[in-house]
C-alpha cells in the first residue's frame, strides 16, 4: 500500500512540489528511450514515478505546482503527464512572471497576457496571476526597471485577466514587496482587483509579523472569505516554515469558522538537490535542530557496478534501490545518474520531504510538555504565537512579543 500524503495532512498547510518538465514527462516516456538495460527492479514501469496517480505503488499526493514559465510561447496542449489535471487532484500553475521578469525580451504586453491566460485556463485547476516579482527589478532595464513599473505592469495584467477570463479556475492574486513599505503599497494597489485567493512573494513572505498584519488587513477589508480562502507562499519549504504556516492555517480556520481555508507553499528543492547529487534523509528534529538531513550518496560513474543497497531509505522507492540502479556511465555527465536515475532521486527527495514535514507538524501538535523536549524553544514559541494570535484583542501585538524568536527563523528583522 502506498503512502497517501493527501489524507495524512488534514488540518495542516500543504507542501506543493514545484516540478520541472522532466518530472511531468518522465513517467510516460518509453523505457527504450531512457535506458538500454531496461528499468531497475524497483520500478515495474516508468509510470511508477507519477506521484499524482492514486494507484502509485510508492506514495501519492493530490496537490502540486507547475509553472507556465517553462513553456512561454507554446500554444499546443501539454502531453499527458504528472501535472495533468485529473479528478481528485489540484494542480496550481504559476504564471511565468518570474521568467518574463528575468528575460524582458520575451515580454509582448497584451500578447504575453493573452498567452499566459490561455495557457493557465487550459492546464490549471488553480493559477497564480501574472505578476512581475519585485526581486527581478533591474534599474535601467526596461520595462521592469523600478518598483512602480513592476506594480503598474502587474495591475495591467490583473485587469486583463479579470476582463478576459472564461474558465472555471481559481486565481490567486500575488502580493509582492522587498520591504514592509513596498509590500503595503503593493497590497493597497492590488486589493481593488481581488481574485479567489492570495499568493505571497517577495522577501516579506517569511516575515511572520508582517504576515500576521496582512491577515488582519485582509480580514478587515473583507478579502479573506470562503470565496477567497486560498493562501499560497512562494518558494518556501523548510520544516520551520511548514509548521509556521500550519499554525497560521489552524488559527485562521478557527477565527473565520472556515475549515476549507487552505495554505499551500512550494519549492523545487527535490529536483534542485538531485541536480547537485544530493538527497534528503530523515528529518533532524531535536531541541537543537529542526531541519531535513541532506546527504551525498555514491553517484559517480565508478559506482555503476555497485550492487549494494542505496544507503538512504527515507522513501518507499529507495527501500529496494541499488546504487547501480541510478549510476549509468556517460562521459559527458558530471554525475553518474542518467535521466531516469535523476528522476528516481527526485521522487525519493519529494517523498522524504513530505515525510519530514509530517513529522515536524506531528511534533508541534503534541502537548507542550512533550514538544518542548523534542523541538527548539524558539520554534515552539513562534508556532504558539501564530496558533493563538486571534485569541488576543490585538493579534499583531501578540505575535510581535515573540519578535526575537521569529528573528531566529528569519521571520523578522531587527529594526523593522
Amino acid at each position: 500500500m502506498n503512502r497517501d500524503f493527501s489524507s495524512r495532512r488534514k488540518g495542516r498547510a500543504r507542501y506543493l512540489f514545484a516540478g520541472q518538465p522532466s518530472t511531468h514527462q518522465m513517467p510516460y516516456r518509453p523505457t527504450a528511450d531512457l535506458r538500454v538495460g531496461g528499468l531497475p527492479t524497483a520500478l515495474a514501469a516508468t509510470a511508477d514515478l507519477d506521484f499524482m496517480d492514486k494507484k502509485n505503488p510508492f506514495f501519492v499526493t493530490d496537490r502540486a505546482l507547475h509553472s507556465s514559465g517553462h513553456y512561454i510561447g507554446r500554444n499546443a496542449p501539454l502531453p499527458f503527464g504528472t501535472f495533468t489535471k485529473r479528478p481528485g487532484n489540484t494542480i496550481l500553475f504559476d504564471s511565468g512572471g518570474l521568467q518574463f521578469g528575468r528575460n524582458p525580451a520575451q515580454w509582448r504586453g497584451d500578447g504575453s497576457r493573452a498567452w499566459a491566460l490561455g495557457f493557465l485556463e487550459a492546464h490549471a485547476d488553480e493559477a497564480i496571476t501574472l505578476d512581475v516579482p519585485t526581486r527581478v527589478i533591474t534599474p535601467g532595464q526596461l520595462p521592469f526597471d523600478s518598483f512602480n513599473a513592476a506594480l503598474m505592469a502587474t495591475l495591467d495584467n490583473n485587469s486583463y485577466f479579470a476582463r478576459h477570463r472564461s474558465a472555471d479556475i481559481r486565481f490567486l492574486s500575488v502580493l509582492q514587496g522587498e520591504t514592509s513599505a513596498d509590500a503595503q503599497a503593493w497590497y493597497d494597489a492590488v486589493k481593488a482587483q481581488p481574485f479567489e485567493g492570495w499568493a505571497f512573494g517577495g522577501s516579506r513572505r517569511t516575515d511572520y509579523i508582517h504576515i500576521a498584519g496582512m491577515m488582519v488587513r485582509l480580514i478587515a477589508d473583507g478579502l479573506l472569505t470562503p470565496e477567497r480562502n486560498r493562501l499560497h507562499f512562494l518558494g518556501v519549504s523548510s520544516l520551520t516554515h511548514a509548521v509556521m504556516l500550519s499554525a497560521l492555517q489552524k488559527a485562521l480556520r478557527e477565527h473565520l469558522s472556515d475549515d476549507d481555508l487552505l495554505i499551500t507553499f512550494d519549492t523545487s528543492t527535490p529536483s534542485t538537490l538531485a541536480t547537485m547529487g544530493l538527497v534528503f534523509g530523515y528529518p533532524n528534529i531535536s531541541p537543537t535542530s529542526f531541519a531535513m538531513s541532506v546527504l551525498k550518496p555514491p553517484s559517480g560513474h565508478i559506482h555503476h557496478g555497485w550492487e549494494t543497497p542505496f544507503p538512504v531509505t527515507s522513501s518507499r522507492i529507495a527501500e529496494n534501490l541499488l546504487v547501480s540502479d541510478l549510476c549509468v556511465p556517460a562521459v559527458a555527465r558530471q554525475s553518474g545518474w542518467d535521466m531516469l536515475g535523476h528522476e528516481i532521486v527526485i521522487n525519493h527527495n519529494h517523498e522524504s520531504l513530505l515525510r519530514g514535514i509530517d513529522d515536524a507538524n506531528s511534533v508541534m501538535e503534541m502537548p507542550s510538555a512533550w514538544s518542548s523536549k523534542l523541538a527548539p524553544d524558539h520554534i515552539i514559541k513562534a508556532y504558539r504565537a501564530l496558533r493563538t494570535m486571534f485569541n488576543h484583542p490585538d493579534p499583531i501585538a501578540h505575535v510581535r512579543r515573540q519578535h526575537a524568536n521569529f528573528a531566529k527563523i528569519g521571520g523578522a528583522k531587527e529594526g523593522e
